[in-house]
């Protein structure tokens, strides 16, 4: 049985300095969970606009269910985005569009009662009705479904009370180099190390794992057991890291569905985030000889 993987949060158009690319944290994550062998959906929500049309067309194309793409009378999201010299990106993102109206009926909380995985972030849930939204869908996952907090902080769009609210469900935290100082802060984690600050993390919200992903340099995986698997970032030619993260949690996620080891899974999320950086956006097909290792 092929494993039903979810993404909930924003769509938008990432508007890069060589043209607009179709992203948003959740659909990146359901596109590269398709791509390893699920059965992937993205809930989300478009305006009834023009940009609103492409966008389904362009979800069509990229083979990720478009059943639960809702379409209401805000603008389409466009986030505008500028890349350094080492492709890094920085995000403005427009305020009041489609996605801060995300509603969960009964096709949503249906869609999410036999799903083996649910993945969200907090950038989603600045809007009180997008969050109410987000949060009644992971409460209707089953007990069984893994649950993937993928923080996804950006500009000033997050606060204690709903990443708290978010982590109180979550099985795994994804977070990076620049959220970590941002979540000790706010929860008042103490530890000297990071090591020290994962812990805390573990044992306080009673998580399974914590993925970190420290752009060029490495990516670590703790456990209750603490650290469990340690990956040097490979040296590639990077175009932009735009949905690199994305890439990464979908592709680990997938493969310990799948059966992998928690190394195993690391790894191939490791070479698949590093083929994503060479491409310009988020979305682009994995190439058959890494879809083969999947």
């Amino acid at each position: 049985m092929r494993n039903k993987i979810i993404g909930i949060g924003e769509v938008v158009w990432d508007c890069l300095p060589n043209g607009r690319k179709l992203g948003g944290a959740p659909l990146n994550f359901a596109y590269f969970a398709l791509q390893c062998g699920a059965d992937s959906y993205a809930v989300s929500a478009v305006g009834n606009d023009e940009l609103g049309r492409e966008t389904l067309e362009a979800i069509a194309k990229s083979g990720v269910d478009l059943s639960y793409i809702q379409v209401n009378e805000l603008p389409t999201s466009r986030v505008l985005v500028t890349v350094d010299a080492e492709g890094i990106p920085q995000y403005e993102i427009l305020k009041d569009v489609a996605w801060d109206a995300i509603r969960c009926s009964s096709a949503e909380t249906d869609l999410m009662k036999d799903a083996s995985a649910v993945c969200w972030g907090s950038l989603a849930q600045r809007s009180a009705l997008s969050r109410e939204s987000v949060l009644s869908m992971v409460k209707a996952a089953p007990g069984s479904c893994l649950k993937v907090f993928d923080i996804n902080i950006r500009q000033h769009y997050y606060d204690r009370e709903t990443i708290e609210a978010s982590l109180e469900y979550a099985d795994v935290l994804k977070l990076n180099e620049d959220e970590l100082p941002v979540v000790c802060s706010l929860f008042g984690i103490t530890g000297s190390s990071v090591l020290e600050q994962m812990d805390e993390l573990i044992r306080r919200f009673s998580l399974k794992y914590v993925v970190y992903t420290c752009g060029s340099a490495c990516s670590e995986v703790y456990g209750a057991e603490g650290l469990l698997s340690h990956i040097d970032t490979p040296q590639v030619k990077v175009a932009d890291t735009v949905g690199a993260g994305d890439s990464f949690t979908a592709v680990f996620i997938s493969s310990l569905l799948g059966g992998r080891t928690l190394a195993q899974a690391h790894e191939l999320a490791v070479k698949v985030s590093a083929f994503v950086c060479t491409k310009e956006g988020a979305i682009n097909p994995i190439p058959e000889s890494l879809l083969a290792e999947l």
